[in-house]
């Protein structure tokens, strides 16, 4: 959409998306101390939906990523939750097994993706002069001279469409960004749908070690992950390399020697029959009992690069979060990067004179890039190597020995 330059902008800040990424910014640029800023920065956080988000992926944070948010002074949205402390993996396959403890001293953090989100956006919402907006932002507004972003169109339920300007725009809408092509314009990558992982919630389930996320790395099948939420509830996903179709299912009595005439969909069969025969008898129950009372969901993953912003891409506008980047979710590993992207953009972008600035803006966004990598390379290229290594199917490669391979490079 094309404006006019003579309109004036209402924030120095925009925030598009308030998951994880977008709320974190929002605190932490309103909360940060600079000298290069005259007055407290003005700042949008616009949420399509502002309800409690319900998703079966991002219910455990690494602890990097608790590191970041004790930095960012969010360490408070963990303890409110009740979360709960996870001190490692467990791999299993078979009879073979390793424990992978996180360094002395560090956690991770396990809970209900909804009621983190929701605390995050508390604290943005409790920040000094930041507005959290219900809206559903349409397009990005670009000066009709300069060519450069300066806001966006948005529409409340129900409403027309309202104008928000800004000297920053900044868009964190997730996975499946709208906007993506257009900051990037000709893009070097593409999101590249990977697989999807199946999720249940279990019941009174005993792991083998207790406070360590267990993985159970299977033939033909999987791997699964089992990890402890609050109020006595585990996390079950399963790694899929292909949606089964939700369609009515086989008389599975005949296929698993179970008397269960009316199982819902194939995907449940595929756990019943493929998963839980090769899992321990000690935590069968609880997976059987949940396939009987509740449904299972399904959510796609992708693969995609970081791609560098500022000096080819859109003016005024970049993107943050997994509308940027994005890898397998096996290792738990996109919060992580997400939050400490943001202590390392809060800080750079203290610095900043003026937002309107774009090569200042550019040059931020060059550091960054360089920045995020020792962290965020790591984890990308740990997740898509895990993901290899434990879902090979037909492999003579053991996972156990690989893993037991990492732990002596790293001295562990």
């Amino acid at each position: 959409m094309i404006v006019h330059p003579a309109m004036l902008s209402s924030y120095d800040v925009l925030i598009v998306g308030a998951g994880v990424a977008g709320p974190a910014l929002a605190h932490a640029l309103a909360t940060q101390t600079s000298d290069k800023h005259r007055a407290p920065l003005r700042i949008a956080l616009l949420e399509r939906s502002l309800s409690k988000p319900d998703r079966i992926v991002a219910e455990m944070l690494q602890p990097g990523g608790v590191t970041a948010l004790k930095q960012l002074g969010l360490e408070s949205c963990l303890e409110d939750l009740g979360s709960v402390s996870l001190l490692g993996f467990h791999v299993l396959r078979g009879e073979q097994g390793i424990c992978a403890s996180f360094p002395e001293g560090h956690d991770a953090r396990a809970f209900e993706h909804g009621a983190f989100v929701m605390a995050l956006r508390d604290r943005a919402r409790r920040a000094p002069n930041v507005d959290v907006i219900e809206t559903t932002v349409i397009n990005l507004i670009e000066n009709e001279d300069t060519h450069r972003i300066i806001g966006v169109h948005a529409s409340k339920a129900g409403g027309q469409p309202e104008s928000y300007f800004a000297d920053l725009v900044i868009v964190a809408d997730g996975s499946s960004s709208k906007f993506r092509t257009a900051v990037l314009g000709s893009m070097p990558y593409e999101p590249s749908q990977r697989g999807y992982l199946a999720g249940l919630i279990l019941k009174d389930l005993k792991l083998p070690l207790p406070q360590y996320a267990t993985m159970f790395v299977l033939k033909g099948a999987g791997p699964v992950i089992l990890f402890e939420l609050p109020n006595n509830e585990h996390r079950m996903l399963v790694e899929l390399k292909e949606s089964p179709p939700d369609l009515k299912v086989r008389n599975s009595a005949l296929l698993c020697g179970r008397d269960r005439p009316h199982l819902p969909s194939i995907l449940q069969e595929h756990i019943l029959c493929d998963i839980v025969p090769q899992l321990p008898l000690s935590i069968r129950a609880p997976i059987l009992t949940a396939l009987e009372t509740s449904r299972v969901r399904r959510a796609p993953h992708y693969y995609l690069p970081p791609t560098k912003q500022g000096e080819r891409s859109k003016a005024g506008v970049f993107l943050l979060g997994d509308s940027l980047n994005m890898r397998h979710p096996l290792t738990a590993g996109g919060m992580t990067v997400a939050l400490n992207d943001v202590v390392i953009l809060s800080d750079l972008l203290a610095h900043v004179e003026s937002f309107e600035n774009w090569d200042e803006i550019s040059a931020v966004l060059k550091k960054w890039h360089h920045m995020r990598k020792p962290l965020a390379s790591t984890i990308n290229t740990m997740s898509m190597s895990w993901a290899g290594i434990f879902a090979a199917h037909g492999t003579s490669i053991s996972a156990v020995e690989c893993l037991k391979a990492y732990d002596r490079r790293r001295g562990v």
